[in-house]
């Protein structure tokens, strides 16, 4: 109890240090426009953030270590900033959601275990049902089993998800000319987007179907650790790049399109960012719920053992169950994705328009008035 608290608590701090150290180091040509360094001529006025170089015969500037510090903590807090921003996001909405997820994580894991049982006596048939049955029978709180390594994960996993489509995006677009809403450059950086995503997605689920499936008798992160090692964290990729590669290319074009065209409307920018995430979720989440069920077989402990590989697992499930166990938890799917990123993208947006607004108009700090006073003030 006590020490696996504190491993996880390491683990966060580790994270957060490392992700902020390197993305101060790997983006050094960051201008950070700060009232935190003064004017380096001692002249009592805020710099605008450029340095100004002093002339070799004027004396060496005392800089207030506050203002080194504060400065340089700008600087690759400014760098990682984004990360953090859908981090943030990732988190909260994952929270909200995570009961529709177990749902659908047991609904699947149901029909793949009572393939040959019908459907109306089948353990767990609906999301609500089921909901009701794992509260009632396990406790409230198994709903949420899981949710560690999800919150764990939500940061990288979003973080690469936004930074691997904004790069593409903007990449293509400063190459080819191209503009924002163009159909080909939104599929190419969506495909980008799927394909690096499941370098933080796949561990996470591994984790997460483990705890929605096992319960307390899966050991937590530290005992999946140690049953499946680290490799194992990567069982089921192929069938995570076969969702999330299509999910990708058809949610943020749609998103990009449809927010565009509530905006030129004049609606909220909020309410765009929400609705566009909803309808966006809406379109890629149902036609990719058949991958998604493949890989969750493959990845949950309790029926991968029944399926040499992807392939073979669509074979079976073809042949034996029938094209209808390959959307089983489709509604429950779609109404945790569609949500979820909704959530995650305005909230994204939302913190990242307020942040702008907060550093070009930052308040002022008590270190901000220079070491030599005004001589002209009284």
């Amino acid at each position: 109890g006590q020490s696996l608290e504190m491993r996880t608590s390491l683990v966060l701090a580790l994270l957060a240090l490392s992700t902020v150290a390197v993305a101060a180091i790997s983006i050094p040509a960051v201008e950070l426009h700060s009232p935190w360094r003064s004017n380096p001529l001692g002249a009592g006025v805020s710099s605008p953030g450029r340095l100004i170089l002093a002339k070799a015969s004027a004396p060496p500037l005392q800089r207030n270590p506050m203002e080194i510090v504060t400065g340089k903590l700008g600087d690759a807090l400014k760098a990682s900033q984004n990360f953090w921003l859908a981090a943030v996001g990732g988190g909260f909405a994952g929270t909200v959601m995570y009961p529709i997820d177990t749902a659908k994580t047991r609904m699947q894991s149901c029909a793949a275990q009572e393939a040959l049982i019908p459907f109306a006596q089948r353990t767990y048939r609906s999301t609500f049902q089921t909901l009701s049955k794992v509260a009632g029978e396990e406790g409230l709180p198994s709903v949420y089993r899981g949710l560690l390594p999800v919150l764990l994960g939500s940061a990288p996993e979003m973080a690469v998800q936004i930074f691997a489509y904004e790069w593409a995006r903007d990449t293509i677009k400063e190459k080819t000319g191209k503009t924002d809403l163009d159909m080909g450059l939104q599929i190419s950086a969506g495909l980008f987007s799927g394909f690096t995503h499941v370098a933080a997605s796949n561990p996470m689920e591994v984790l997460k179907i483990r705890g929605q499936v096992l319960g307390s008798a899966g050991g937590g992160i530290q005992g999946a650790l140690k049953e499946v090692g680290f490799g194992g964290l990567y069982k089921g990729v192929i069938g995570c790049w076969s969702r999330d590669i299509p999910f990708s290319m058809i949610y943020f074009p749609v998103y990009s399109f449809t927010k565009d065209k509530l905006e030129g409307q004049g609606h909220n920018k909020l309410l765009c960012s929400l609705g566009a995430g909803l309808v966006a979720g809406v379109a890629a989440a149902g036609p990719t719920t058949p991958m998604d069920v493949v890989k969750t077989r493959l990845q949950n402990p309790m029926t991968s053992g029944n399926y040499k590989g992807f392939i073979d697992c669509v074979q079976q499930m073809a042949i034996k169950e029938g094209p209808g166990s390959f959307f089983v938890g489709v509604g429950p799917r779609v109404g945790r994705v569609a949500p979820y990123l909704a959530i995650s993208l305005a909230s994204y947006e939302m913190l990242k328009s307020a942040l702008d607004k907060f550093q070009k108009d930052p308040p002022r700090m008590p270190w901000d008035a220079p070491l030599v006073p005004d001589k002209k003030r009284k």
